[in-house]
């Protein structure tokens, strides 16, 4: 009886743990194979050490990132004599991938604008590209070099009605070199070689403060047949 009641206890913490994990979306270019991280950023545990990420835990970077109301918030860094002009908030997966996909909430609240990004495998870890996402538009960029060598390029832009104060999901798409990225109902579809390049870090940006970010998701994909 005991073991039956010890097994009963294992099987239900295995499908509670099992429903903790997200749903893959739908998706055009990838299959998604393999969650590499999941967080719903409702506990301040959500965020590894600062200074020293752990594989596939979020790193509270550049900015100041805390969890309010059930979501992660950030606050730009102020200007220092290091960085005079201050430096947008960063939060960022240290990971290692090919074709991927994100999904998340996001809410601009004051920040003027919000981005999800990723990085390539240098050291440091180079700008690769970015979905940016404001009041007013959205658009895809290409991006090289870092600190005062970054280079981006814009690839499309569409006209958009981003309400600051509303929740709004994103759905980013990375096969190859081409980017497809989906918010709330409009779609983005971008082409360059930088995409394919891998992955050294995905992650979320925002100017100012106030941005709030909830229920992000990375899964490594492969390229549907």
């Amino acid at each position: 009886m005991k073991r039956l009641a010890a097994l009963f206890v294992v099987v239900s913490c295995f499908n509670f743990v099992q429903a903790e994990e997200p749903a893959p979306p739908q998706t055009r270019l990838v299959r998604p194979t393999k969650l590499i991280s999941a967080e719903k950023f409702d506990q301040p545990s959500a965020f590894g050490a600062k200074g020293k990420p752990g594989a596939n835990l979020w790193r509270a970077g550049i900015g100041e990132w805390t969890i309010d109301d059930g979501a992660a918030y950030e606050k730009s860094e102020r200007p220092t004599a290091k960085r005079p002009n201050g430096h947008e908030a960063v939060s960022e997966v240290v990971t290692d991938l090919g074709d991927l996909v994100l999904t998340g909430e996001f809410r601009l609240g004051e920040s003027p604008q919000v981005g999800f990004v990723c990085r390539d495998t240098n050291q440091p870890n180079h700008h690769l590209g970015r979905v940016v996402i404001t009041p007013t538009a959205i658009w895809i960029q290409e991006m090289s070099g870092i600190a005062k060598e970054t280079r981006r390029e814009e690839l499309i832009r569409v006209k958009a009605d981003i309400d600051p104060n509303a929740w709004h999901t994103i759905t980013l798409e990375v096969c190859g070199d081409q980017w497809i990225a989906k918010v709330d109902d409009i779609t983005l579809e971008a082409q360059h070689e930088r995409f394919a390049d891998r992955k050294g870090r995905v992650g979320m940006v925002a100017r100012k403060d106030g941005a709030q970010f909830r229920n992000l998701a990375i899964w490594a994909a492969a390229k549907k047949e």
